[in-house]
């Protein structure tokens, strides 16, 4: 249940930052469907600057492909550098997840 109360506050986040789009499953009502791991893309943002520009604000984050080269090559993000993987578990917390989407906004200029 806490898990997914900060993935819902995550993805709604998330939808407020421009150039923002996520991977997967972001209907609330398909939740139990999906786990708190993110795969998103800010457009004019390389995975990897916002890897380590969340690092640089003490978040863990990670850049690439996780094993997953076929559905990178097939949504054509590869080449890019494919996404921003975002992991949110039982011990992360609310503050947390909004000390991330600020650091998003920051990032991207609003």
């Amino acid at each position: 249940e806490h898990e997914r109360a900060l993935l819902e506050k995550m993805i709604a986040g998330m939808r407020k930052v421009p150039g923002l789009k996520i991977y997967g499953i972001t209907n609330p009502a398909r939740f139990q469907e999906r786990c708190g791991t993110l795969a998103v893309r800010i457009a004019n943002h390389t995975p990897l600057e916002l890897a380590a520009k969340l690092g640089e604000r003490g978040f863990f984050t990670w850049d690439g492909n996780y094993y997953a080269l076929n559905l990178t090559e097939h949504l054509d993000v590869e080449k890019s550098g494919g996404f921003l993987r975002i992991g949110l578990v039982h011990y992360n917390t609310h503050d947390e997840v909004d000390r991330l989407l600020a650091a998003l906004r920051e990032i991207v200029g609003i």
